[in-house]
């Protein structure tokens, strides 16, 4: 039985950190532009924050399997607290650099550790699809929110005045988390922090499951172009418009159109099964991606964005997917393997984008990245026919 006043809690926790993380996603690349006209040092910027993300989710996530999630966590969110302040100061793109690694460690606490924190906690019952996907309604809703407030004070105040309310964000979040976490977290399995794993053993178990090499071939997909979202998307919409409010604009839209489909779509997962709901998702991201590349206007773009929002929602099967395949015991560690994986991809993906930009428009070097999920679908079906079934039948 799922203790529905914890989850309540990592539901308002999680919303926060979603808004918080969504105040800079209009204007933080624009911001990073007044600090050179280089874009391969914007892109870098991207790149290193996801290389500082990728070591510490690995590191955090194997501290709090042993140690317990709520202190790391907390942790980040005051680092979140006084990081942004920083940055709303900077005069050098090379100050940047150094400032995200307090990016990244907030990140991590709101990230890897708030899903391990909230996966241990649902991983055991049936309607999983279906907590999940309240979560991320709400935490979808809290995103448009968050992107709104960030286009509209930079467009209103100036690019300092996101940073100043991102800090205060994570101020109220820390509080809410101080008090609303429970200090022994017993929801979990046991943590021995005497025990230690080698990272080969936590490799060779990951590759034992092909339902998890499964996840991370649709997840590598995901973290190329998430990598991308938030140095060329708002470029691409900036050159297409001309505004920063239309850019947060048209993030919150997608926001909004998410928050009233994922409910739906976690009552779905947990009748159709995450790989089909997996199959679906992508598909749909290959179309409304590629659509989007070929959009003559901000009429079509937004079109496209709102229907592309569809498979950003249903990607949950993936997701699914890794919460029943990982025990409690190493949650944190995975997912912080995870990450590496992924960051990588993040942090290779936006330095291409900044090379592309020196020779190809915003919109075709988008296209070159919104074509990867027409290959991401045809693996993952190939995949799924040659040794999911096998493997589910042996299990």
């Amino acid at each position: 039985m799922v203790n529905l006043r914890l989850f309540s809690a990592l539901v308002l926790i999680t919303s926060l950190g979603v808004l918080a993380s969504n105040i800079l996603a209009p204007i933080e690349a624009r911001f990073l532009t007044t600090l050179t006209d280089d874009p391969r040092l914007v892109g870098f910027a991207f790149g290193l924050a996801s290389i500082f993300f990728a070591v510490l989710s690995f590191y955090l996530g194997r501290l709090s399997d042993r140690y317990g999630r709520r202190r790391f966590i907390l942790l980040g969110l005051l680092i979140g607290i006084i990081y942004p302040l920083f940055y709303a100061s900077i005069y050098s793109i090379f100050l940047a650099y150094g400032i995200k690694m307090g990016w990244a460690f907030a990140a991590v606490a709101t990230g890897p550790l708030l899903t391990a924190y909230v996966q241990d906690l649902l991983h055991k019952s049936k309607k999983k699809g279906r907590y999940l996907s309240y979560m991320h309604s709400a935490a979808s809703i809290s995103g448009s929110i968050g992107a709104l407030i960030g286009g509209y004070t930079a467009e209103q105040f100036g690019f300092s005045m996101p940073f100043y309310v991102l800090a205060g964000m994570f101020a109220i979040t820390f509080i809410i988390t101080f008090f609303a976490l429970p200090k022994e977290e017993q929801h979990t399995e046991h943590h021995d922090p005497d025990t230690k794993r080698s990272v080969m053993e936590t490799f060779r178990f990951i590759f034992s499951k092909p339902p998890l090499i499964f996840y991370l071939i649709m997840n590598t997909s995901f973290g190329i172009n998430w990598g991308i979202k938030p140095f060329l998307w708002p470029l691409v919409i900036f050159g297409i418009a001309g505004s920063d409010l239309i850019t947060g604009s048209v993030f919150a839209t997608m926001g909004l159109i998410a928050f009233f489909l994922l409910p739906i779509t976690g009552h779905v997962a947990d009748r159709i099964g995450p790989y089909y709901l997996s199959f679906f998702s992508i598909a749909v991201l290959a179309v409304t991606g590629i659509g989007m590349a070929f959009s003559p206007d901000l009429y079509w773009f937004w079109i496209f964005a709102g229907l592309y929002t569809i498979g950003e929602v249903t990607n949950m099967g993936h997701s699914l997917i890794l919460m029943e395949q990982v025990p409690s015991s190493m949650r944190g560690e995975v997912l912080g393997l995870d990450a590496i994986m992924d960051r990588t991809l993040n942090t290779i993906a936006p330095f291409i984008a900044g090379f592309l930009l020196l020779t190809l428009s915003a919109q075709q070097v988008f296209l070159i990245f919104m074509s990867l999920f027409v290959i991401t679908l045809a693996l993952t079906v190939s995949y799924y026919l040659l040794r999911i079934h096998s493997f589910s039948k042996t299990s």
